[in-house]
């Protein structure tokens, strides 16, 4: 896994970098790295001091070695993005413009590996999908294949037509939204923000994804992941269900339950 920070002195929990940072090389070796693959990058989200950050995307890396997801014909790099995403539960409300300001280093480092790349999937986590929706909503030249969030931190009519990040469905292949209506967490985003987060029922208005958004896949996995909002990380479904977006993504479901 490679790691890139746009964190002051690559660790800071609040403040940024002035330019993204990779982890043991430059810019330029890092686009050398990723030539002709398809990457995957991670973005985690609120209160994920770097050490945890790094314990998370290894542990999903190891998840994806596992059902045999990093090789040649599948992922061929893991970048994974940190971000200064606070440490205190009180400092969501200051972590949402600081994940607006993340997403322009995405941005950037999209930038750099759109050039040399196959494909780009990127997986999100909570409030990491504002980083990504952001930095992919800003420029139309940058695209994904798979976009995946995870538990996502954001209003859940977000990506309605007309909507904040409806715009991004133009630019990427596939959607992946998975909720879980048990996360404890996503409990308190209402709190914070006044709505509902996409993470925690879906959308608010399923038809409408289901009649005007083609693209957006939607996956309830409260059966399974249960009051943890990093529980999906840990459980195997996650992993058999990513194997399902690479290898056979014909048969998953506009709308699911996993069991």
């Amino acid at each position: 896994m490679i790691l890139v920070s746009c964190r002051k002195d690559f660790n800071s929990d609040r403040q940024f970098a002035p330019a993204n940072q990779v982890e043991g090389m430059t810019d330029a070796q890092l686009a050398d790295r990723v030539r002709g693959k398809h990457v995957l990058i991670l973005i985690h989200g609120y209160r994920t001091p770097i050490h945890n950050v790094r314990a998370a995307y290894l542990a999903i890396e190891d998840g994806l070695r596992a059902q045999g997801l990093i090789s040649p014909t599948n992922y061929g790099e893991v970048v994974g993005f940190a971000w200064p995403s606070y440490r205190l539960r009180v400092s969501f409300p200051a972590a949402i413009p600081h994940a607006n300001a993340a997403s322009e280093y995405f941005y950037d480092l999209m930038q750099l590996l759109t050039g040399t790349t196959r494909t780009i999937d990127v997986q999100t986590h909570s409030l990491g999908a504002r980083v990504a929706l952001q930095g992919l909503a800003a420029q139309s030249e940058v695209k994904t294949d798979n976009l995946i969030l995870t538990a996502p931190a954001v209003d859940n009519e977000c990506l309605d037509p007309q909507q904040e990040f409806n715009e991004v469905l133009a630019r990427t292949r596939r959607c992946y939204v998975l909720h879980s209506k048990q996360d404890s967490v996503l409990r308190m985003y209402t709190l914070a923000k006044a709505d509902r987060a996409l993470g925690k029922n879906g959308p608010q208005r399923p038809k409408v994804i289901e009649q005007k958004c083609p693209n957006v896949f939607v996956v309830d996995c409260h059966r399974i992941v249960k009051k943890d909002h990093s529980g999906y990380r840990k459980v195997a479904h996650y992993y058999d269900f990513w194997k399902q977006v690479l290898e056979s993504p014909s048969t998953i479901r506009r709308f699911s339950v996993w069991e």
